[in-house]
């Protein structure tokens, strides 16, 4: 498959994605394969293309070609760590790192801005502050607890309505899709693990999930939402503990990850005391309530991994 090829690709997965954009919250993602071992993921909701696998020279035809800058206005590149100097010499910026991402070896996400103006951070110096605060904070020596009558479950297929009313709640802008139904399918699937945390009435007060790739035995941290009036009860806190260790019990996985926004402090804190290492951020990565918005990424070895 020649560069002319996969943009005609990416160009029928954006005329798809308009197509039925107006019966969808969010159009879904389309996988274009490129080649035996190589992928790329065409992001239309969020004007973005995230690469696997593929050649540096070969992925710099594709970003060079004139007809890109109106297909997306990033492209993110996750490649072994040992291409370094390959990307680098291919002019992509390396924006962060995923531990352990492939076997033995992290992944490294590479960018680069076919359109230039999603290039600029202009909140920079608050994320730098926001960032150094949540830096600051000591890990906790044990995880927290739940107030008093509160309980915490699994997510199960029957709750995917109150947990995409809640994640509506919290996010008037979200990168992906918070459909019932895909939530759902998600659960049936096992591709997304959930839990929640109720109030001694009942009341759905946070959700959290982990997306799992089971190939890897790795997960990645998201969809966490608090409701308004229980924040700062160290919910989410409690929540991100009791995911790892249902991760680490119900599917042996070695290496976790998030991508938080850096736009919120708190979140990034709860991370943070549960022993998290930043490893970068990832400029004006997708849609969220702010608009464009950037994200820190945040990794931790499993109680599986360290255990293994």
């Amino acid at each position: 498959m020649n560069e002319a090829v996969v943009i005609d690709e990416i160009r029928r997965a954006k005329d798809e994605c308009e197509k039925v954009a107006p019966q969808l919250e969010v159009p879904p993602s389309t996988l274009i394969h490129t080649g035996p071992d190589s992928s790329l993921i065409y992001d239309a909701h969020n004007e973005r293309i995230k690469i696997y696998g593929m050649d540096p020279s070969f992925t710099e035809e594709i970003v060079s070609h004139t007809a890109v800058p109106d297909l997306a206005g990033k492209v993110t590149v996750y490649a072994p760590s040992s291409q370094q100097s390959d990307w680098k010499a291919a002019g992509f910026e390396r924006e962060a790192v995923i531990q352990s991402f492939y076997e033995n070896e992290d992944a490294e996400l590479w960018a680069c801005y076919p359109q230039e103006e999603r290039r600029e951070n202009e909140k920079e110096d608050f994320h730098q502050e926001a960032l150094d605060i949540a830096l600051s904070k000591p890990v906790l020596v044990s995880a927290p607890a739940l107030p008093e009558g509160y309980r915490s479950e699994v997510g199960n297929a029957q709750d995917s309505d109150q947990i995409a009313d809640l994640l509506r709640q919290t996010f008037a802008e979200y990168p992906s899709s918070l459909d019932p139904s895909i939530i759902q399918e998600q659960i049936q699937t096992r591709a997304n693990h959930f839990r929640m945390v109720y109030d001694e009435s009942g009341h759905l007060a946070a959700v959290a999930s982990a997306e799992i790739d089971h190939e890897r035995r790795s997960a990645e941290l998201t969809d966490c939402a608090t409701d308004k009036s229980f924040q700062g009860r160290g919910l989410m806190g409690y929540l991100l503990a009791q995911l790892e260790t249902d991760l680490a019990r119900m599917f042996r996985i070695k290496d976790l990850y998030t991508i938080a926004r850096a736009d919120e402090i708190g979140i990034n804190c709860a991370f943070r005391k549960l022993g998290y290492d930043f490893s970068g951020r990832l400029v004006n990565n997708c849609r969220m309530p702010n608009g464009w918005e950037s994200m820190n990424v945040w990794c931790k070895e499993s109680l599986a991994g360290a255990n293994s």
